[in-house]
């Protein structure tokens, strides 16, 4: 980590004997993939209709898609009206599993596309939550040794600190240090990579955050 205020805390605050580890800090960003199950022929259909929506956009590559063959199996009831096959019977149809991902804010409008250009009366499609890291980190994370308390902290910081945390008691071995305010995306990634606390340093006040 090459930001001079963060290093310059971190000496402050913790002895070189005191540190067990350090690594670098990075948000990790909530996604969506949508995986769905497309005949074959109508396989670009889709895919196309759910780029334009906002799927399979990564960095500067738009269309990124994940596509493996496969066999479906499907019994249609009195009242259903297959695109393949015959009622009350199985059949096994040869099917391509799509997969893209698209962000939490466009999965509305990706699943709509899906559905419209979908030729299936009941659409099979599954919709996950993951993660992906930033490329550039926000801060660092310190795993100490031995535990800390929040009191202990606070007596090694020259500047003001405005801990969320009122518990005094309060003790922490893995802490993520960012010069950035803790906003929810920087409180979810310190969960994620298991710190029990943030802190947010700034020129005049630091703040301290307990990750439940």
């Amino acid at each position: 980590m090459h930001n001079p205020v963060i290093n310059k805390t971190i000496s402050k605050l913790f002895k070189p004997k005191e540190v067990l580890l350090s690594e670098k800090f990075y948000r990790f960003l909530k996604k969506i993939k949508i995986v769905v199950f497309v005949p074959p022929e109508y396989i670009e259909t889709v895919a196309s209709e759910m780029s334009k929506a906002g799927a399979g956009r990564i960095g500067n590559y738009e269309m990124c898609s994940f596509r493996t063959v496969g066999t479906g199996t499907f019994i249609p009831g009195k009242y259903a009206r297959p695109f393949s096959g015959i009622k009350k019977t199985l059949s096994q149809v040869s099917e391509m599993k799509l997969e893209m991902e698209c962000d939490p804010g466009a999965v509305n409008k990706v699943t709509d596309a899906l559905l419209k250009s979908h030729p299936y009366e009941e659409t099979a499609y599954e919709i996950y939550d993951f993660r992906k890291r930033e490329k550039k980190e926000t801060g660092i994370i310190i795993n100490l040794r031995a535990e800390m308390s929040l009191a202990g902290l606070i007596k090694r910081i020259n500047k003001g600190l405005d801990p969320e945390v009122k518990d005094l008691r309060f003790k922490f071995r893995k802490i993520a240090i960012v010069h950035a305010a803790a906003d929810e995306t920087i409180l979810n990634s310190a969960k994620f990579t298991n710190c029990e606390c943030v802190l947010s340093i700034s020129n005049k006040n630091h703040k301290l955050f307990k990750i439940h």
